[in-house]
């Protein structure tokens, strides 16, 4: 097959979204011709990840970038308007069907249809290619998501070929009819470099925490609705019974009023926060955990989980949005409910207490990690469904 590939993002941008991107795109190049239209970077994107090098191995596929000059999702002031305005690139719509023209794709992958939408709609409608598209994440109403979006995201499926998802929560919030359990595909994880074989001495030494102390790991951004505010309430009441360290991995704009709770609890100096964690040395920090900690009110996917997962970690989270497509309770974790710090904190302390528990909880997250989270299973699962894009498309002939 000849593939287009339509994404707002990719390297050398390093978050979960541009690696799954590559991923299922290095694999389907080994057998397909790929073609992959993303915008230029940004002069602030340029500066941050440069562009001499690229952060993943090299892969055959062709890599076209555009100036995305008129994206009505980046207009000044489009929040405020609560999305009346639909958010769709306009420079991408002429983009891709001047490629669609020139590659002649048989099929078109779309990931995000915010900002990709209405090109993946005028691919599909005007020129009768198939368009696959796969919501990822950021299309799914939530925080800092305008309420209305819901409605081009909605309108975008009607208007494609097919739509995949990457959690059940995603497909049960977009979805106005009922959809197959084929049409959900997870993101995967590197069951190679996430490991439970590793040693996290070296972050252990690095972070100055004694050799016999027991470590909870909490890694993702700093946002409002993660609510990590609420993982460092818990630990005050696990410190009453336990000695313990919260490290608390990853940046963002809710960096310094957790600082200034910890401190305002007297805890900080049993919780870490070691910033933005470079991916190479991720997996280092997961071996160092005893536990895995994860609060958040909103997800459509986590990686993280995912990567504790991998690790063989036991991990504490909450019943929120697809959190328990992965962490399943009692199997391969403990869940409680969002915003309860006494429950959270009582559910660690049942799992420190507990090393069979532990034991068992490794082994399930590493097996789930195994049997359903593999690269190479999520690529081909996406490649299955592109060829029966184009497999339906041909039938309606």
């Amino acid at each position: 097959m000849k593939i287009l590939v339509l994404t707002p993002t990719f390297f050398p941008v390093m978050g979960g979204a541009e690696l799954g991107i590559y991923k299922i795109c290095q694999y389907l190049a080994k057998k397909h011709k790929v073609r992959i239209l993303t915008p230029k970077l940004s002069c602030k994107l340029s500066l941050d990840y440069g562009m001499e090098e690229s952060p993943f191995d090299a892969a055959d596929f062709d890599l076209i970038r555009y100036s995305d000059w008129l994206n009505l999702k980046a207009a000044p002031g489009i929040r405020l308007l609560k999305g009346l305005i639909p958010p769709f690139s306009l420079s991408l719509v002429h983009m891709s069907m001047q490629e669609a023209r020139s590659f002649q794709p048989d099929v078109v992958l779309t990931f995000y249809a915010l900002p990709c939408g209405l090109a993946a709609a005028w691919i599909q409608r005007r020129m009768r290619i198939p368009v696959l598209l796969a919501i990822i994440g950021r299309d799914v109403p939530g925080p800092a998501i305008p309420r209305f979006w819901g409605t081009y995201v909605r309108w975008s499926m009607r208007s494609v070929e097919r739509t995949l998802f990457i959690s059940d929560y995603c497909r049960q919030a977009l979805s106005e009819a009922e959809k197959s359990a084929d049409d959900v595909i997870p993101f995967g994880v590197d069951t190679v470099s996430y490991t439970p074989d590793l040693d996290g001495s070296p972050v252990r030494i690095k972070l100055g925490i004694p050799q016999e102390a027991k470590i909870l790991l909490a890694i993702q951004r700093l946002d409002p609705w993660k609510q990590v505010d609420v993982l460092i309430r818990a630990q005050r009441i696990v410190l009453k019974k336990t000695d313990v360290y919260l490290v608390v991995g990853g940046k963002g704009p809710e960096l310094r009023r957790l600082q200034s709770l910890a401190h305002d609890l007297g805890i900080s100096s049993r919780v870490l926060f070691t910033g933005y964690i470079p991916d190479q040395e991720l997996p280092i920090y997961y071996a160092l955990a005893d536990l895995f900690v994860f609060h958040s009110s909103y997800e459509t996917f986590c990686l993280s989980l995912l990567q504790a997962m991998a690790a063989g970690k036991p991990i504490v989270s909450v019943h929120s949005t697809a959190i328990p497509e992965l962490i399943h309770h009692g199997e391969n974790g403990l869940l409680v409910d969002p915003g309860d710090a006494a429950a959270f904190a009582q559910s660690v302390l049942e799992l420190l207490a507990d090393v069979d528990m532990q034991r068992r909880f490794s082994v399930e997250s590493r097996r789930r990690a195994l049997a359903y989270y593999d690269w190479q299973m999520v690529s081909q699962r996406y490649e299955s469904a592109l060829e029966q894009c184009v497999s339906q498309r041909e039938k309606s002939f």
